[in-house]
């Protein structure tokens, strides 16, 4: 079965979610063990888990937005939207189970997700990743993403470690 980006609409997808955004945080702590402090301090758990617990939640309608990647029937990728103000969002967890890296999962979630964007009116998506994220920066750039100034308030190392991007829709 080919690639197929949807909604979750059920428990069982939103449980696929939050599978996928667990392994999005254990991944980073293992690709950035050298940074795990900068790491702990972006990511943090009980914040984290609350966001888990409450699915949609922020990335729900009527202002936010969750996809779910499936191959062949498993999910392999998430990608969510929130609302920042009512003219931009923000692009948040962005994942793909690193045996599916290379497949077009990830560019499948971006193109998806701006285009949700678009469909609730905003007019810019911003997000931010690590620098290390070479991958991750190199997509988004290809889809259109420019490089800006931080738009959030966080402590100089942590935001030293980010690269903060805006796609003007």
């Amino acid at each position: 079965m080919p690639l197929a980006v949807h909604v979750p609409k059920t428990p069982a997808q939103l449980d696929q979610v939050r599978a996928l955004m667990r392994s999005f945080i254990a991944w980073h702590k293992e690709r950035h063990g050298e940074d795990i402090d900068l790491v702990n301090a972006y990511f943090d758990d009980a914040a984290f888990e609350d966001e888990l617990a409450s699915l949609p939640g922020e990335y729900g309608p009527p202002r936010g937005q969750l996809l779910l990647a499936m191959l062949d029937e498993a999910p392999v990728g998430c990608v969510a939207l929130r609302e920042i103000d009512s003219g931009s969002c923000e692009m948040k967890r962005m994942f793909v189970y690193p045996q599916h890296h290379g497949k077009g999962v990830g560019r499948a979630l971006a193109e998806g997700i701006i285009k949700e964007a678009r469909g609730l009116g905003y007019r810019a998506m911003r997000l931010d990743t690590s620098v290390r994220q070479a991958e991750a920066n190199a997509l988004y750039q290809r889809l259109g993403f420019q490089t800006i100034k931080p738009y959030y308030e966080l402590p100089e190392d942590v935001r030293n470690w980010l690269v903060f991007m805006e796609l003007k829709l």
